[in-house]
């Protein structure tokens, strides 16, 4: 919550910091501007696997906070927020990194799965379940629910040759991945276009906080089923997002003089 209500106030702590590093100004500040870190973890936290804490990703994010209050210099021209917001994904980014769960071989099993499913697509003009997926690759069901729940970071965070080479978790560019407002859109639009029952489930799993248990039992279907059903959906979110990024970078080099 913003702790300070009239610029003034807002102002004098900056001075006070500034000028007398007052540490009784510093902790207000950070108090003030805790707001940022929520905006930041906000906007990433449900599109990552549910082992991921977002009280981890808040810690993370508090200390990128102070370390932009802590390096921040006015005469540049940057407004604190701006340069504040880059250093918190920045921070929160760098531990998602360090917890990259996928291995090499199972980046590469994760990679067939969706070329599989393009095949699939393309062929059959439809999309493939679980199941025919299942059989093109040799995975069994299970496998594949728990390679994508594994992999969730790299569907959603990582640029198509990084994770078709099956490196390291890598964000094609940290900072413009949370900030690009046409991306997170289109990836509204996706979720709202879902059959009722998949957008129930990723409402209920992702901003109401549901187990998959839980989810089970209010739609009366085993745990398993809906970690398959989810799984479906992050396969489609992830294939539809790749496609409009394509087009995406299609329309731009052809506006390129």
């Amino acid at each position: 919550m913003r702790t300070l209500e009239k610029p003034e106030d807002l102002e004098k702590l900056w001075r006070d910091f500034l000028e007398r590093g007052d540490r009784s100004a510093r902790e207000k500040l950070l108090e003030h501007y805790l707001y940022l870190v929520r905006i930041v973890v906000g906007r990433i936290l449900y599109l990552l696997p549910p082992y991921i804490d977002r009280e981890d990703l808040e810690g993370c994010g508090v200390l990128g906070l102070i370390q932009a209050l802590d390096r921040f210099e006015p005469r540049k021209g940057v407004r604190f927020e701006t340069y504040a917001l880059s250093r918190i994904r920045g921070a929160v980014l760098d531990y998602l990194r360090s917890l990259d769960p996928l291995t090499r071989r199972e980046r590469h099993d994760l990679r067939r799965i969706l070329d599989a499913w393009r095949k699939w697509e393309a062929e059959k003009g439809e999309e493939p379940t679980l199941e025919d997926l299942s059989e093109i690759t040799g995975f069994s069901l299970q496998e594949i629910t728990w390679l994508v729940e594994r992999g969730k970071p790299a569907l959603f965070f990582e640029g198509e040759e990084g994770f078709a080479r099956g490196e390291n978790f890598e964000v094609r560019d940290p900072a413009s991945v949370l900030e690009d407002q046409e991306l997170l859109a289109y990836l509204g639009e996706l979720i709202d276009a879902l059959p009722e029952r998949e957008r129930l489930i990723v409402n209920l799993y992702y901003f109401e906080g549901l187990t998959l248990r839980e989810i089970g039992e209010v739609l009366s279907l085993s745990e398993g089923r809906v970690s398959q059903i989810l799984a479906k959906v992050l396969l489609h979110l992830r294939v539809r997002l790749e496609e409009w990024e394509g087009k995406r970078s299609g329309e731009g080099r052809r506006k390129a003089p």
